[in-house]
């Protein structure tokens, strides 16, 4: 049908401008897998652009908030809930969340698509999950067992958190907080906020709300009409910040993330992947870099996930999704005092009476922690992962920085691509040059690989960034080059398996299409901006979005570069892959086409209003 769309535009008599010449290289190293691949073809002259200087991030003072008062018995947004002996854990692959009381299992209630976080309200007798699938929340009555109503709520739900009126969703692609009345389940409000919220904690009055990429908070007040407060930085590159508690006493937040290591403002270079815990003196509301926690120095340290205080405040257990363990932090000290190894990819943990609870993703169990000795006492299974053999051990390896045949510890492949998305960041260890991080959706039909174009198989790009940027042994025995002629398929199970799991990512869905997936006015007008550039335009031509080639862009590329010729990326879900280009250089859509780039820049043959509109149907693909 798709396809039948684009034929009847091409056939139509309107005569756009031709303003595509190739749109080249928004966001994605084309990627797939190839049973017979075949090598590119290399232009024999590469001329290198005048370097960009390296200027160090200006340390930029954020406005000063006022001081919130001690968030006292504090509820964070987790992929657990309790509610006196009742326990509640979310089952992403299963669609289910499970019901356990005093250590048992009662149900397992299938709610939806991708169940991220669950909340249960204040009488015990409903769950509000998130259904990161379904851009929905699923209620769930939890005396009979029984899914009562799924509410559409807005794009990629993440976090959610209850009082006795209200359910305060987090819509990551949105930039949303969204508030649901829980007694007529309708939505009250939509709050704008900075970009991709994701956690929530929530006490009286006043809710904090993290970002993923940015190691971000914003505050907000929820008394009446939510009112933000305004937003502050708790640690310059932190990412992956999906989750944030409070001290007993209420007044520090803290939140598990990655640090990724310095900023520099023309390339967007990182140094390192770094697990910590950031603080934020509530008082103050700024970051308390003194009581920062460092996590590298356990060996195993990767993605910090979730954590929980101990009653007495006395230690904070953290959980490190990538590493298969929780630690154990002296809160006096700072230091770790312990390790403790759980389940596959432990997502969330929160504690009853002397026990421990903790979520293994990837196991489908509940390890439970005797705060006493600090041992797991006993494994609960809650779901049966419903994932073939093959994709499940995929799926472990993607999420795994534990074994060295995966990585040095430090990083794993969810690390820079969770969901299969992008760090949006660029980094620097790639041995031709600064890379930016491509988001991983649709790769089943997008070869060739890397920004160069220069690896025919998916294997041969998987297994090169295991062993050169993970520091992993690799899991093909014997020598290995992702550049000669040799077909690398079937050479190791782990590595197809590790593939197959790769292969099932989809293009995140865009929040820049109507509510029932259909382009809006302003798309619809882009879109067929977008198609008079055809069939002239030869790199970004549907239904792929990109001619799977290589093109000569040395007189857009900068510093540092080893190639001028890269693979023409796909434009699906660029709406999510800011910053742009092979180097990251290009913030935004608008500045990649307003700027002097003699490929991209178009915007002197557009009208404001052609400019606008081409930009919104390039965000809803």
């Amino acid at each position: 049908m798709q396809i039948t769309v684009f034929k009847a535009l091409l056939s139509g008599k309107k005569n756009h401008l031709k303003i595509l010449g190739c749109l080249a290289l928004l966001f994605l190293a084309a990627c797939a897998d190839d049973p017979t691949p075949t090598r590119p073809i290399y232009p024999s002259k590469t001329v290198i652009a005048t370097p960009v200087p390296l200027i160090l991030t200006p340390i930029a003072t954020e406005r000063t908030l006022p001081g919130l008062p001690p968030m006292s018995n504090a509820q964070s947004s987790k992929v657990l809930a309790q509610h006196g002996d009742r326990l509640v854990t979310v089952n992403s692959d299963s669609d289910s969340i499970t019901i356990v009381e005093n250590g048992a299992v009662q149900a397992e209630v299938t709610v939806g698509d991708d169940p991220r976080t669950v909340a249960i309200t204040p009488d015990g007798k409903s769950a509000i999950v998130t259904l990161h699938g379904e851009d929905a929340v699923a209620i769930v009555n939890l005396t009979t067992g029984k899914r009562e109503n799924v509410i559409p709520i807005g794009h990629i739900p993440y976090g959610v958190v209850v009082d006795d009126r209200r359910a305060y969703i987090t819509c990551l692609a949105d930039d949303q907080m969204v508030v649901l009345d829980l007694e007529s389940q309708v939505i009250l409000y939509q709050v704008n906020v900075p970009d991709s919220p994701a956690g929530l904690a929530l006490s009286g009055e006043w809710l904090l709300v993290t970002h993923f990429y940015t190691g971000q908070v914003t505050a907000l007040n929820v008394r009446r009409t939510p009112v933000v407060i305004g937003t502050i930085t708790t640690d310059v590159g932190g990412e992956i910040a999906q989750s944030l508690i409070l001290t007993p006493d209420g007044t520090q937040a803290y939140l598990p993330m990655t640090r990724t290591g310095l900023s520099l403002i023309s390339l967007q270079y990182m140094q390192d992947w770094f697990p910590i815990v950031a603080v934020l003196d509530l008082a103050s509301m700024q970051a308390d870099r003194e009581a920062r926690l460092a996590l590298s120095s356990v060996e195993g340290g990767n993605m910090p996930f979730d954590a929980v205080f101990t009653p007495d405040g006395k230690h904070l257990l953290v959980v490190l999704a990538g590493s298969d363990a929780i630690v154990v932090i002296d809160t006096a000290t700072g230091q770790i005092q312990q390790r403790i190894d759980v389940g596959t990819n432990p997502r969330g943990i929160l504690i009853q009476g002397r026990q421990a609870f903790v979520s293994n993703a990837l196991a489908g169990t509940l390890s439970v922690v005797d705060l006493d000795t600090y041992t797991v006492t006993t494994t609960i299974p809650v779901t049966t992962i419903p994932l073939s053999p093959k994709i499940l051990r995929g799926k472990v390896l993607f999420h795994s920085a534990e074994s060295p045949i995966m990585s040095d510890g430090a990083v794993s492949c969810a690390t820079c691509h969770f969901d299969g998305g992008t760090d949006q960041r660029t980094w620097i260890n790639f041995r031709s040059g600064p890379r930016n991080t491509p988001a991983l959706g649709g790769v089943a039909d997008l070869s060739p690989y890397n920004w160069a174009g220069e690896m025919a198989e998916l294997q041969d790009t998987v297994e090169d960034h295991i062993r050169m940027v993970m520091l992993g042994e690799g899991l093909i025995d014997g020598e290995f080059d992702p550049l000669i002629d040799q077909i690398d398929a079937g050479r190791s199970a782990d590595l197809d398996a590790l593939v197959a799991y790769i292969r099932t990512f989809k293009t995140w869905q865009s929040p820049y299409r109507n509510p029932d997936g259909t382009l809006t006015e302003s798309a619809q007008r882009g879109m067929q901006i977008f198609m008079s550039g055809s069939p002239g335009c030869s790199c970004h031509l549907p239904p792929l979005y990109t001619d799977q080639r290589q093109h000569d862009l040395a007189k857009t590329t900068f510093s540092l570069e080893t190639y001028g010729a890269f693979d023409t990326p796909t434009l699906y879900g660029v709406w999510a892959t800011a910053p742009y280009l092979h180097d990251g250089v290009v913030m935004s859509l608008e500045e990649l086409l307003t700027r002097t780039d003699p490929v991209h820049s178009i915007a002197d043959k557009l009208t404001p209003q052609q400019l606008y509109d081409l930009i919104s149907f390039l965000k809803s693909l």
